[in-house]
């Protein structure tokens, strides 16, 4: 690892193409502070700016906190990894294999149907045109988009990134605890991990120091994502959090404040090997798993959503790095600029 920040702060400010980075970016070691800094405005109609602690949309980035939920259930013997979708909810999936598991959906090996197929239209803005995204508060509400959707593949033969089967894990917790699956995830994970920014905030209730995600139209104009992604978060994306509470995350994951030492290790493990090119070539429940040998270079969550970026990373060497921003475009270039400088 090299640190230069002078040289850190120069690939920042020159990254312009396709637009320029509107964010924060943390690099940590521990509870310390290496490098910090802050770019563009959260709220641009009123000039105010980004902060170090400003809140901003995670998209697919918490699907590791579904995982954390579910992996805390089965620490307390409530499902197994191995448990069937079926014996899970108390919902009919007429057109789904029986032999879907716990396990299937953590590691996007389901075969299911997602609710969003990227790979057909990669256009996520545009599932909201015909179904108002203000009534789609919780797992239940994305059920008529997949309910009825075929299989893709057989259970375990593949892997296929699915956030349909991030809902369904999201629909268990619901099912399994008898509570709301965001007020579940701020108790169990948010409040236990020390992540005292982060939540499943409402578009229409935003707390203070949360930034407006923007998306750049074609004619260089910018708008908010308020119409462009469901009113609040789910569990396959869309809670808020800031730099800081990311290390803080990957602080409580190393220390075990959020699951056991040995569920820990089965959440890090590298349960499949996705056929993607590197940093993506293996996933764990619910996290990234860089291993171009036999040896981990990283871990890492993202999300990208229409005016939202996310990249969170721990190394082997036990730093953290996050970037996380509300454009759409500029994060991508950058954290690739920054690991190279840092030669991590």
């Amino acid at each position: 690892m090299r640190l230069d920040t002078q040289e850190l702060t120069r690939i920042i400010d020159a990254q312009t193409d396709p637009e320029p980075f509107s964010g924060v970016v943390r690099f940590s070691a521990g509870d310390d502070v290496l490098f910090e800094t802050v770019r563009g405005d959260a709220i641009r109609s009123e000039s105010i700016p980004n902060r170090a602690n400003t809140r901003f949309q995670m998209a697919s980035g918490c699907k590791v906190l579904t995982s954390v939920a579910v992996c805390q259930l089965v620490e307390q013997g409530k499902l197994g990894f191995d448990t069937p979708l079926a014996e899970c909810v108390d919902v009919a999936f007429p057109n789904h294999a029986p032999g879907i598991t716990v396990a299937h959906l953590l590691t996007h090996t389901s075969g299911i149907t997602s609710y969003f197929e990227e790979d057909i239209d990669p256009d996520y803005e545009k599932l909201w045109r015909d179904r108002p995204m203000y009534h789609v508060r919780g797992p239940h509400d994305f059920l008529p988009l997949l309910q009825d959707k075929a299989m893709k593949f057989a259970p375990g033969e593949r892997f296929d990134y699915n956030d349909g089967g991030y809902i369904l894990l999201g629909l268990i917790v619901e099912t399994v605890t008898g509570c709301r699956f965001q007020d579940h995830v701020q108790r169990h994970v948010f409040d236990r991990a020390g992540m005292v920014d982060s939540g499943y905030f409402a578009t229409d209730r935003l707390p203070e120091r949360t930034a407006y995600a923007y998306i750049r139209d074609d004619d260089g104009s910018w708008r908010t994502n308020f119409f462009a992604v469901p009113i609040i978060g789910a569990p396959d994306g869309g809670a808020y959090t800031t730099a800081p509470d990311m290390a803080a995350f990957w602080r409580a994951l190393d220390e075990h404040r959020l699951l056991t030492e040995e569920i820990t290790a089965e959440l890090l493990e590298a349960r499949v090997a996705t056929g993607y090119k590197p940093p993506y070539n293996h996933y764990g429940y619910g996290v990234w798993i860089d291993r171009p040998t036999e040896t981990v270079r990283k871990y890492f969550v993202e999300g990208s959503d229409p005016g939202v970026a996310l990249r969170s990373a721990v190394y082997a060497s036990g730093v953290t790095l996050t970037a996380i921003g509300n454009t759409e475009h500029a994060l991508w270039p950058l954290f690739r600029a920054l690991e190279n400088a840092l030669e991590l």
